[in-house]
């Protein structure tokens, strides 16, 4: 069910949590928590899955059960694979009823049980600089085919490497050329059947931000200014 809610600029935003974590594993149990913060009670919540259509255009899809996320609170007792998504919330209350502004988003992984695997980034390390190359391989113990390196980002959603505009995916591997700061975000390996493996966080900054933090954050940082 598509629902279009239109807000005003001056009404409060609700704001959408996660408990215990983020990525699962199938069994799992997860809560999504909606808040409107400094606001009175009174509200009624709505909560959505966030899909990007090919035209870069969010579309918000109200669950079909979204009763139960009554009091601010939508739990899944038993995650599965079906419950990956990114998901947002709304609140409304009055007659006519006024609605918060979408929520930010969060991404919820259901992971399944499958051989182990690593997703091997190259520089090795989680910070990294604009206008360089960065390769991502999805390995395991047995067979690194079949596997294929997604991401998610606030900017872009879900996307394969290989829909990226710098991007190529050759196998299990990736290669980002040329990176931009719009390419931070989660990375995982992703199976044919589905299963998701080894979330890693990515940060791109560009190099002038990231020396002005290092540099600010020195104890010499007296003798630079």
């Amino acid at each position: 069910m598509l629902l279009m809610i239109v807000f005003s600029p001056s009404v409060p935003r609700a704001v959408l949590s996660v408990s215990p974590q983020t990525w699962l594993t199938e069994g799992d149990p997860v809560t999504l928590i909606c808040e409107v913060k400094g606001s009175s009670t009174g509200w009624t919540f709505s909560w959505f899955t966030l899909t990007l259509s090919s035209d870069y255009r969010y579309h918000h899809d109200l669950l079909s059960d979204s009763s139960r996320g009554a009091g601010g609170n939508y739990t899944v007792t038993s995650a599965a694979l079906n419950h990956t998504g990114v998901y947002v919330c709304t609140a409304g209350r009055g007659e006519p009823v006024d609605y918060t502004q979408y929520s930010n988003t969060q991404l919820i992984c259901v992971t399944g049980v499958s051989p182990p695997v690593s997703l091997i980034v190259s520089p090795s390390r989680t910070q990294h600089f604009t206008s360089v190359s960065l390769s991502l391989s999805c390995e395991d113990q047995s067979n690194s085919t079949g596997w294929t390196v997604r991401r998610y980002s606030d900017r872009w959603g879900l996307k394969d490497c290989s829909s990226l505009r710098r991007g190529s995916q050759t196998g299990s591997s990736c290669t980002i050329r040329d990176t931009s700061t719009y390419d931070t975000g989660v990375y995982w390996c992703e199976s044919e059947s589905g299963e998701k493996h080894h979330p890693v966080n990515i940060t791109v900054h560009c190099e002038s931000v990231f020396l002005y933090l290092f540099i600010s954050q020195s104890p010499y940082f007296m003798f630079w200014i």
